[in-house]
């Protein structure tokens, strides 16, 4: 039988109406590697899939401990061929002899945490879950000042416990650099918080392009010219296909 936590979740979120699972709710334990695949197709990202569900999937996941290796990966899928039911996510356990499995309907923090909690059979912070909530709640705040408490909120959660599987997890970089890029929004904007939440952001996520990105308009808004050039080019050598627009950058701050 599904554990009580599960049990939870599911109901929480309505999701014997809003997901259809093609599994069963009782799904034994597995230490089998899980990939997760989150569609990326036009009628799935309309309807809150695509990157901002990969990034939710993220936002709920663990950071290894130290020695381990990441048991669970996320990446992005073509058309899945339910898009009247999306936004849809296929799952990958094992060494991928299996049939992926399917589920609809996955469309917030909730049901993505469902969603892992079934597919793989374990638990998972419930500081995640909070946190993946917030940062969601905060991208749609009405204003600068409401998404940074927000976000404030989050990595509260992710920082009280000092445990190193939140203080080093994607969710607490996703929620620095949101609340870096609120920070600059402000009026008056406040320039050392966000070079300061920037900074760390990208101490713990060194290969998220954005946090160089926020880090780079930081630094530039706070007069840190050769410091701004340095977060773009560092951005450029993650994502090369951002190159272009890189020297274009670059050369812009250089003639400031």
């Amino acid at each position: 039988m599904p554990n009580t936590r599960r049990l939870f979740a599911f109901f929480a979120a309505n999701v014997f109406s809003t997901i259809i699972l093609t599994s069963s709710l009782s799904v034994p334990p597995t230490s089998s590697n899980c990939v997760i695949k989150v569609c990326h197709n036009k009628d799935c990202t309309k309807k809150g899939g695509g990157e901002p569900l990969l990034n939710t999937f993220r936002d709920l996941l663990p950071a290894p401990s130290l020695g381990e290796s990441p048991r669970v990966s996320i990446e992005s899928s073509g058309c899945l061929s339910q898009c009247g039911k999306g936004p849809n996510v296929a799952v990958a356990v094992g060494n991928g002899n299996e049939e992926d499995k399917l589920y609809f309907g996955v469309e917030d923090p909730t049901t993505a945490s469902a969603v892992l909690d079934v597919a793989t059979g374990e638990e998972y912070p419930i500081n995640l879950l909070v946190a993946a909530a917030s940062i969601s709640q905060a991208k749609c705040a009405t204003s600068p000042t409401k998404k940074e408490k927000i976000l404030s909120s989050a990595i509260s959660a992710l920082s009280k416990d000092e445990d190193p599987t939140l203080l080093n997890s994607f969710a607490h970089a996703h929620a620095l650099y949101l609340r870096a890029d609120a920070r600059l929004e402000m009026a008056p904007p406040n320039i050392d918080g966000a070079i300061a939440d920037a900074k760390l952001a990208s101490e713990i996520a060194p290969t998220e392009r954005k946090v160089w990105r926020v880090l780079a308009s930081a630094e530039e808004v706070g007069g840190n010219i050769k410091e701004a050039i340095d977060a773009i080019r560092e951005g450029a050598r993650i994502d090369p296909s951002f190159s272009t627009k890189a020297k274009k950058e670059i050369e812009r701050l250089a003639n400031l």
